[in-house]
Formats: structure tokens, sequence, C-alpha cells
């Protein structure tokens, strides 16, 4: 068992607290944060099944217009890309709240097979309102996929495990 010194103890404790004033100190009140996962629809079935893999590496933008905006054109983005289990997290510095209306979109995947963008599936609304009642600057998106080209030879399996009325034969 290794033995600690006073001085080692009180230093790792410093060191904790600093990085923690630290990571206190860059959060401002104003900034979100938009949290989200990305996947391949492994089924091509337009929704999540227990088939379906995350995507590691995969990139999405957030991106902000203007809700009176006539040309709609995107007044600023943020970027991101997914970890090892297909989770992004971005951050939106300075919030407009109301006046601006968000999408996350899918942007590119590195998962081979896997690169079609699945309509319905490609981009999620995110809520950025700060009078909606929610207590937290964190949003959640809903998941973005991409289809791979071929389904699995499984998925007809699965598909009729859900009960659907018409599973596709593959």
């Amino acid at each position: 068992m290794a033995r600690w010194s006073a001085a080692a103890l009180f230093a790792a404790a410093v060191l904790t607290a600093a990085a923690s004033c630290v990571l206190v100190a860059a959060v401002r009140d104003d900034d979100f944060f938009v949290e989200g996962s990305v996947y391949c629809d492994t089924c091509r079935a337009g929704f999540e099944t227990k088939a379906t893999t995350p995507i590691a590496g995969a990139n999405v933008r957030l991106e902000c217009r203007h809700f009176k905006s006539a040309s709609g054109a995107v007044e600023r983005s943020a970027e991101g890309s997914t970890n090892a289990t297909g989770q992004y997290h971005i951050e939106l510095v300075d919030n407009r709240g109301a006046e601006e209306v968000c999408v996350v979109a899918l942007v590119s995947s590195p998962m081979p097979g896997c690169g079609e963008k699945e309509v319905g599936r490609d981009r999620a609304p995110v809520a950025l309102l700060t009078d909606a009642g929610l207590a937290t600057t964190v949003r959640r998106a809903n998941p973005l996929g991409f289809l791979k080209e071929q389904p699995l030879p499984n998925c007809g399996e699965i598909l009729a495990s859900y009960a659907l009325r018409s599973a596709p034969s593959y």
C-alpha cells in the first residue's frame, strides 16, 4: 500500500480545487451546452433498433438562425464530434435564447458503409430558451442517424421482434 505524505495530499487537494475554479470561471451563465448522439441505422429501419451502433468520430453542427430572418441565413454555428460511445457535447457561448431557432445537423460519418444521412433523423431542433422553465443550461437533442448501405442479414428477425405490421424481408 502506498503511503502519502501530508504535503502530497495537500498539493493534490490544491490542484483539484484550482482545476475546479478554472472550469467554473470558464462557464458563463448565458452559455449553453447541447448534447446528443449519432448512430448507424444498420437495418435501415428509420429508428433505433437493438442492432443500431453508435458512431465514434461523427461530425455535427449546431446552427442558429434569427427567428425573424427572411433569408434564413445561419447567424452562428458551433461544431462538435462524437466520442467513442457516439455522444457529442457542443458549447454555445453567449446564448441569445428567444431570438434564435437552432438545430443540430449531421455533417459527416467516418464509418465505412454508413454515411448516408437518414432523412428525418439528419437534424434535430434544440430549444435554448432560458424562460422555458428548464433549470439547467444543458439541452439534449434527439438522436441523429446515418443509414447503412446494406442492412445486416438478421434485420428481418430484429424488425419482426418489434411486432411491426409489415417487416421488410431481407
